[in-house]
């Protein structure tokens, strides 16, 4: 090429042999020539503007250059060293954004400056009109030489302006056919494209800023590797400036000092770009490395800026597939990310991190009651008022239903969870207004801690879980902390789900039968037959004679996998049994538990009438469906519905264990039951405990007055049975009575059951004074007790029994009516004497001294005979 240019030049080398023999006039101020050129360049906008970002320091170099560029015009020979050097000037100016019109426009400069070189110098004007043609040409030979790079540059350029628009376009077109719900395709395409199609870019990628974190986490990186990668903030890093300043960056090599990060990639790149974008909630960081300089001013940054429209639309699809789109919390997908970034960040900073998950009690009534719109309006009104409450940091997210998770990291110390906690739990027992109704709701929450809990995400999400079905359990309205028990009984829990399950398909599953009876009297027998019926009570056969109760099964019996298909089984198995002996003249009513999931499925009616259908000869009225009163609490308008509809087949209902849950009287008003049976609980202790025997007094007037019969279970004396009795409860079934036995035993047993005769009353009080009975029955016990012939009651030495005793009760409640009669004193005196010689003779009997203890004992009964004699007349005046 430089022999083709000096041809086309009409250059000689007599020409450049006169030019050399004036260089050193020619060359005289080149250093001013050089000032003046900048000077003429930065005098107008189009060229002022590519230097306006330029250093002191880098205009003066540029001048020192076009110094040396003017004397070099002078003794080169266009050979090729020279051409490429021009070249490269070339290239130069076009990554500087210099357009070449400009350059043209300023190279008369030159010739000016060498025509006053000339003027002070006595030339011949042959030789001063060839040194005018030479300078001239050499002038256009440079230009030539530069716009051959400049060109060369432009047509690389486009090439790669084209191979990005490729990029862009193809993976735009590719994502439309792609599932891509998320963007993650869009994003990662065009960085992978970015580093397959261009020769000058070495990688591409971005990375993830969430919420206020202090790091950028790399989501996506093609050409390079960035296996645990973290960039942490600081203002002097070119990534971290674009996000502060949410406008592009571009680092250039030799410029400013390499970010530490750099090492970990590729630190022989030249530039990188760093394009910001997203939203504050979740801000990205596109960064695509280059090997040339001037890279991304020679492409043009509208290419580039593209990269972001892109990552923002990325995030936007990210943002709402990780949201909820009701309250627009993280949902749980975004939750495990964010849990699993918190996790790590603790580890490494050593700092507390909570991980709670928490429910509303209540929310699935709200939504029954005022319907699902409601539902939502709560959802959003919890979400309001927990989201104060929280930290810059914490993270509260929707995970499904009314079930929220809660992450709270750089706990300092472990009184800060608690205070969290309480707060929130406090803060949603408030009432809610909605839609113009009030709605009180309550919260249970579990929570476990790292790294005191030192498990991966995964298990501490776990654990949350196992805290929550602890709260819950233990009365709900509470927050409970993981413990390593807890995780034992749920290891618990599931080893028994298994074993029920494979009972359950070995046909190991049975059912025992409890008789139900009538409490008979001297003064009010019931008419034949005494045992009213059986409660079928289910046993698991372990296989080595030995039985597991239901209590022994945790939550097996109402798990989602086994509830239905234990159902089944207890209502086939009952039906059938209830038809055979019925066809052996024994019109038994039996009793089957049917579990609240099970009761509560859609398909538990049509259960029921396949059992009655398969077996016509035990007659609907004689199978007695029995639910807690926990199933009508988690879903009252479809318990009821599933109870009326047993009431139709003509199946009676019975509530269970009453009084153990949160269900009030009015359910007994509400639901279609004809049955009411008393838990154990309550009758076990009737005779020690005055708010036991409140209880069951007034359940057993409202179901009279309602037309219920009620059912005392686990009555284990007979002094249970006689105050039950004078209770006016004629049902009952306890050990007392008959243990639970497998079904072949049954008219055996009820052949030779034979009712012992309470006597009416032990006292001559009233029938309306059961506390006073009550009373009456515990020192008889006591009495008894010191004969040898029955357990001593609880509670008898206790510190202040006699304000907690039966007695002691009536004395300040309906006694108090009264209080102004002149015996009113000496009863209370008789009272404290009683408590007193109880004392004195327990001791005695518990040291072998028998004969005194039972002595102290008739003295007791005597002074309590007289007492009781004395309130009775007291009431009879």
């Amino acid at each position: 090429m430089s022999f083709s240019i000096r041809h086309f030049l009409g250059l000689t080398e007599a020409d450049f042999a006169l030019l050399e023999s004036h260089e050193a006039l020619l060359a005289q101020d080149s250093e001013s020539l050089a000032r003046r050129f900048y000077d003429y360049l930065l005098s107008y906008p189009a060229t002022a503007a590519v230097f306006r970002d330029f250093t002191q320091e880098r205009l003066e170099h540029l001048v020192q250059t076009q110094a040396e560029h003017s004397r070099g015009l002078l003794t080169n020979r266009l050979d090729r060293p020279w051409i490429q050097n021009m070249m490269e000037i070339g290239r130069r100016h076009y990554q500087m954004g210099i357009e070449p019109a400009w350059v043209a426009g300023a190279y008369p400069l030159y010739l000016d400056h060498w025509e006053r070189a000339l003027e002070g110098v006595d030339l011949p004007l042959a030789e001063r009109r060839s040194l005018r043609r030479i300078l001239q040409r050499m002038l256009i030979g440079d230009l030539m030489i530069q716009l051959e790079g400049f060109g060369q540059s432009a047509r690389e350029t486009d090439i790669e302006r084209i191979a990005i628009f490729d990029v862009l376009l193809q993976t735009l077109m590719d994502a439309k056919t792609a599932e891509d719900s998320n963007g993650t395709y869009l994003l990662g395409g065009v960085c992978a494209g970015l580093v397959r199609k261009s020769t000058v870019v070495a990688w591409a990628g971005y990375f993830i800023r969430e919420g206020m974190e202090e790091t950028l986490t790399p989501q996506c990186l093609e050409g390079a590797r960035c296996d645990g990668m973290r960039i942490p903030k600081s203002s002097e890093d070119p990534m971290w400036r674009a996000l502060e300043t949410r406008a592009p960056v571009v680092w250039t090599r030799g410029d400013e000092p390499a970010p530490d990060w750099l090492q970990l990639l590729d630190k022989d790149v030249a530039e990188i770009a760093c394009f910001p974008f997203g939203s504050e909630d979740l801000q990205a960081i596109g960064a695509i490395a280059a090997w040339q300089k001037g890279y991304f001013q020679r492409v043009g940054s509208a290419y580039f800026v593209a990269f972001s429209h892109i990552g923002d639309l990325v995030l936007r699809l990210r943002t709402q597939a990780l949201r909820d789109p009701l309250t627009g919390l993280p949902n749980r997908q975004l939750f495990s990310d964010r849990l699993t970034h918190s996790w790590e960040q603790s580890r490494r900073r050593e700092r507390l991190l909570g991980v709670s998950l928490f429910d509303l009690d209540g929310f699935k009534q709200i939504n029954d009651h005022l319907g699902h719109h409601a539902g939502d309006v709560l959802l959003r009104q919890v979400v309001e008022r927990v989201i104060p409450l929280l930290r810059l940091g914490d993270t509260l997210a929707r995970l499904g239903g009314d079930e929220f998770g809660l992450l709270l990291p750089d706990l300092s110390r472990l009184d800060d969870v608690d205070g969290i906690c309480n707060r929130i739990l406090e803060e949603l027992r408030h009432p809610f207004l909605i839609e113009g109704e009030i709605a009180t709701i309550s919260a249970s929450l579990g929570i476990t801690i790292y790294p005191l809990d030192d498990g991966d995400p995964e298990t501490l999400l776990r654990h949350a879980d196992t805290a929550l079905y602890s709260a819950k359990n233990e009365g709900k309205d509470q927050c409970q902390v993981h413990t390593w028990a807890m995780d034992v009984e749920t290891r618990h829990r599931s080893v028994l789900r298994e074993q029920v399950a494979q009972a359950l398909a070995e046909s190991r599953i049975v059912l025992h039968y409890q008789p139900i009876v009538h409490l008979d009297s001297e003064l009010c027998r019931p008419s034949p037959p005494q045992v009213v019926g059986v409660e079928a009570l289910l046993r698991l056969d372990l296989g080595n004679g030995e039985l597991l109760f239901p209590g022994s099964l945790g939550d097996s019996l109402d798990h989602p996998r086994l509830a239905r298909d234990i159902g089944r089984f207890v209502l086939e198995s009952a039906t059938a049994q209830g038809e055979i002996w019925h066809k052996q003249g024994l019109p038994l009513r039996v009793a089957v538990n049917i579990s609240p999931r099970h009761m509560l499925d859609p398909r538990f009616l049509a259960d029921l009438e396949e059992a009655l259908s398969r077996h016509p000869g035990l007659p609907p009225d004689h199978l007695e469906v029995e639910v807690t009163e926990t199933a009508p609490l988690q879903d009252f308008k479809r318990a009821k519905e599933a109870l009326i509809h047993c009431n139709r087949l003509g199946v009676r209902v019975g509530l269970d264990d009453f009084g153990t849950g949160n269900a009030s009287l009015s359910y007994l008003q509400k639901l279609p039951a004809q049955t009411i049976k008393v838990d154990r609980s309550f009758v076990s202790d009737i005779i020690n405990d005055p708010h036991d025997l409140a209880i069951i007094a007034g359940v057993i007037t409202t179901a009279r007055l309602l037309g219920m019969e009620v059912i005392a279970e686990g009555v284990e004396t007979c002094r249970h049975a006689e105050l039950l009795t004078e209770m006016a409860c004629e049902l009952a079934q306890g050990y007392w009575i008959a243990k639970p036995m497998p079904a072949a035993q049954i008219p055996e047993w009820v052949s030779r059951y034979q009712p012992q005769y309470l006597p009416t009353t032990v006292t001559p009080l009233g029938t309306d004074d059961d506390l006073l009975k009550c009373h009456a029955h515990r020192v008889r016990q006591f009495v008894a007790a010191l004969d040898g012939l029955e357990d001593f009651p609880d509670r008898v030495l206790e510190t202040g029994a006699e304000a907690q005793c039966h007695l002691g009760v009536w004395l300040a409640t309906e006694g108090l009516r009264y209080q102004n009669h002149p015996d009113w004193p000496v009863i209370h005196r008789r009272h404290h004497e009683l408590h007193r010689l109880a004392r004195e003779a327990k001791p005695l009997w518990d040291n072998g001294k028998r004969k005194e203890a039972q002595d102290t004992g008739r003295r007791l009964n005597r002074e309590n005979a007289a007492l009781l004699a004395e309130v009775e007349a007291m009431r009879e005046e």
